[in-house]
């Protein structure tokens, strides 16, 4: 691909580094700027680390044609209070630049309204899959302005790519981003509970006793399987984040500060239990299998076509 745009990376974390690495491979321009020192974390990507250059100041490479992509992440103190201040640092320093900037840092969506930005695209990012993800997007979520300037060119051709696009406001994009996150949390929080009050995995056959249980229903799919507390960067924060945030109203967050509960609950069996495999998730596969096509298939013809209620139903009418 050949474009005039240049992409800088602010924040050159894990969420900074799949960002870059991944806009490397789309054929851009990239370069990053961290007053830090982060380590690699894609270490199967080292030929693509060393084409993305470092930059001694943040304005180095401004112009018309210069997207900002700020990754700077956010800190949740144990009850729940969301600190943006790095965020919010990242975004001042960027007054003035004559290019367009992207936020993708996970903010609430409350504390959005008092940022300065061109458009909110938060990140639907697994760790393991994340350069790939970020390449070829499962989910495609952009928040807007009022009288954005023109966006760039990577939205269409995300856009191409993902499996699922939503366009509105920043809050909403925000909201999105929460739901998604807590959803996931809560499935698996629930499932290691249920799985939890069953058995106990001290051999491996109690292992695959308790799991072919809970994969009959859920067929073994992502944040649906049992095994470890969900830990990670994304999960623990912002499900504090939003539980504290929102049980400020009238509306309170029981599940949602039950299922943080019920995580602790199951990480503590860890250690007596280690037998429990790592969760790992990805999105799903857009493609489905033929065999489970087929069965598919026979269930809405069964269901909807070759009923017999349905089939009597129809020559009554005809009649």
């Amino acid at each position: 691909m050949s474009t005039s745009e240049k992409m800088v990376i602010v924040g050159f974390g894990w969420v900074g580094q799949a960002n870059a690495l991944a806009m490397k491979i789309l054929g851009y321009e990239v370069s990053y700027f961290d007053p830090g020192n982060p380590p690699r974390h894609y270490t199967g990507h080292t030929a693509l680390y060393d084409a993305i250059p470092r930059l001694p100041e943040l304005k180095e490479k401004d112009s018309e044609h210069t997207w900002y992509i700020v990754c700077v992440g956010d800190r949740v103190s144990e009850d729940g209070t969301q600190d943006i201040s790095n965020i919010q640092k990242a975004l001042n320093s960027l007054s003035g630049v004559r290019g367009g900037v992207m936020l993708r840092s996970t903010i609430l969506p409350d504390l959005l309204k008092n940022l300065k930005f061109d458009y909110y695209v938060p990140e639907f990012l697994h760790e393991k899959m994340a350069v790939d993800e970020c390449v070829n997007p499962y989910l495609l979520v952009i928040g807007s302005l009022p009288h954005p300037r023109p966006e760039p060119s990577i939205f269409n051709m995300w856009r191409s790519k993902s499996r699922k696009t939503f366009e509105g406001t920043p809050h909403d994009a925000s909201l999105i981003k929460y739901l998604s996150n807590l959803w996931n949390a809560t499935r698996i929080a629930f499932v290691n509970e249920f799985g939890d009050m069953i058995g106990r995995p001290s051999t491996k056959e109690e292992l695959a006793s308790i799991a072919g249980v809970i994969d009959f229903l859920f067929d073994g799919r992502s944040y649906l399987r049992y095994g470890r507390s969900f830990g990670g960067h994304c999960l623990p924060k912002d499900s504090r984040a939003f539980a504290a945030w929102y049980g400020k109203g009238d509306v309170k967050p029981l599940l949602l500060k039950a299922m943080y509960v019920s995580n602790d609950q199951h990480r503590a069996l860890e250690e007596k239990y280690p037998l429990m495999p790592e969760w790992y998730s990805n999105w799903p596969d857009p493609h489905i299998s033929g065999w489970h096509a087929l069965r598919e298939l026979r269930h809405s013809l069964l269901k909807y076509v070759l009923n017999p209620a349905l089939i009597a139903k129809r020559f009554t009418k005809r009649g």
